[in-house]
């Protein structure tokens, strides 16, 4: 998921008209201006949910103190390394860093950056703000508010970035990373240049521009048109839109992000068919996921069996089964579910016709499209009627839809984004989840196995809880039917190597090389 809490995001318009083309010579002359188009400005300066320079497009500016490695475990960036033992975290920072600013990155002022944070986040780290305790110039300790064992694991979503606390953040942001703010114009772009005096290895890019270009096919004109040399948010509706000369080419990530229909487990009428689990039985056997694969993300997306990939966490796909297509036996369950096949096509229970809202997207539709209007295909033929309404704001999806309980099924387009292996899950079917998902929770089994994930103190211990929550989420109880197991996509202009990784918040562009 890209985000701590949903919140209403600003809209951002095409800039198509502000981007100046230029030529092929002149691209090569300036190789060490990346400009990156990204779909819209999600910043927010608000002290309770900031993310000015953290929140996607990631700006290199600010660092966090670990980041995940291959196998999503925490790696070091500011920490040096890290211990946790009696439900306390010792801590040693590394030494030789250096804010924007000139001052010191030392215990201290990681301390007063943590404190930052968390008074905005508290529900996301949970650290025990009272317990900080500086134990030399570069180490400290600190407790956890729910004796948590994953506190470092959270660490690594962009969004803990530790600033400095002089000046204000929200007009110059200083951190210790390898870039810093050169301009930016609110949904119009943002533009970042070389730190000189960074503390680690410089960066082989000068200069990054981002532009905010919302309009998919204007971002993928301005590829074409050699106006940027980078897509970073790609659709669905982009792939299959792609010359077949060459002339753009396709970066890829192993599968990491899911598509999968959410279900309200707890709605009231009219909302309340998808709490038979015959009926959310049905539809994930009416579902013909080869065929969308082939059809969709120019055919490298891979059938979906959880919504967990099976590299990360060393989580294997052993412990879910999946779900064949298999329209007749669809039809079955919904004949014993007593939704009667009529002679228009539609079944009916009691009068009353089996018709569901499905809700696309999260984040937008744009990012799944055509997926829904294929899966209304599917499941009208095995007697479901949808009643479809496509959103593109994250916010109306929230508010309108998800929080409310208004539709039977949500689509989402989404991935697990930091390397603490509850997250996902316990933000979107605990049903005390922070993010506003109680109507897709299923319950008492899923809570109890999701609680004790998050209160073990080992990491296997950890993961073996989280394979039997996941398995209850997308098999046993089906409040996540999935779909598809799609990569993070960047396209560029023919020459260009992208360190591609699997979230996108944590793909290195000043790391970009052209031949």
């Amino acid at each position: 998921m890209s985000a701590f809490t949903r919140t209403l995001r600003a809209g951002s318009i095409a800039i198509a008209c502000c981007l100046l083309p230029l030529s092929s010579s002149a691209i090569a002359e300036e190789s060490t201006h990346l400009r990156i188009a990204v779909k819209k400005d999600r910043y927010s300066v608000d002290a309770k949910k900031f993310s000015f320079t953290t929140r996607r497009p990631s700006a290199q500016i600010v660092e966090t103190a670990v980041k995940p490695d291959a196998n999503f475990k925490p790696q070091g960036i500011l920490f040096k390394d890290w211990d946790y033992k009696n439900g306390v975290y010792s801590i040693n920072v590394r030494e030789g860093i250096k804010f924007h600013d000139g001052s010191d990155f030392n215990a201290k002022a990681a301390i007063a950056a943590l404190k930052l944070y968390d008074q905005g986040k508290s529900d996301f780290l949970q650290i025990d703000q009272t317990s900080f305790e500086q134990t030399g110039p570069y180490s400290f300790t600190f407790k956890s508010e729910i004796g948590s064992a994953l506190v470092i694991e959270n660490m690594t979503h962009r969004g803990a970035s530790l600033f400095s606390t002089a000046g204000d953040r929200s007009q110059n942001p200083i951190g210790t990373g390898p870039y810093l703010l050169e301009d930016y114009q609110p949904k119009q772009s943002i533009t970042l240049k070389q730190n000189d005096n960074y503390w680690g290895e410089k960066p082989a890019i000068e200069k990054i521009s981002y532009r905010f270009i919302a309009d998919d096919q204007v971002r993928l004109l301005a590829l074409k048109n050699n106006e940027v040399d980078v897509i970073a948010e790609v659709t669905p509706q982009m792939m299959l839109a792609l010359p077949k000369d060459g002339s753009i080419v396709v970066h890829q990530s192993r599968p990491i992000r899911y598509v999968a229909l959410l279900a309200n487990m707890h709605g009231k009428a009219p909302f309340d068919t998808m709490q038979d689990k015959r009926v959310r039985e049905a539809i994930a056997y009416a579902i013909n996921r080869p065929q969308l694969a082939e059809i969709l993300f120019d055919g490298r997306g891979e059938v979906a069996k959880g919504i967990l990939p099976n590299w990360m966490f060393d989580l294997g796909d052993d412990h879910v089964d999946g779900f064949a297509y298999d329209p007749d036996k669809a039809g079955a369950l919904l004949d014993e579910a007593g939704w009667v096949l009529g002679e228009n096509g539609t079944r009916t229970k009691d009068g009353r016709p089996l018709k569901l809202r499905l809700v696309a997207a999260y984040p937008n539709v744009s990012s799944v499209r055509p997926m829904p209007e294929l899966l209304e295909q599917m499941f009208r033929s095995i007697g479901i009627e949808i009643d479809l309404v496509q959103v593109d704001d994250s916010g109306v999806y929230d508010d309108t839809y998800l929080a409310t309980g208004e539709a039977d099924l949500y689509m989402e387009f989404a991935s697990n984004n930091n390397t603490d292996p509850t997250y996902l899950l316990y933000n979107l079917f605990h049903s005390k989840t922070p993010w506003g998902y109680q109507f897709t929770a299923p319950g008492k089994t899923v809570d109890a196995l999701l609680e004790k994930a998050r209160a073990a103190q080992s990491r296997e211990e950890i993961i073996d809880y989280v394979r039997k929550a996941h398995r209850s989420i997308v098999q046993d109880e089906l409040a996540a039917i999935p779909i598809l197991m799609v990569p993070n996509f960047n396209l560029s202009r023919p020459g260009m190597e992208i360190p591609m990784f699997e979230h996108a918040d944590w793909i290195d562009y000043g790391r970009v090389t052209v031949k």
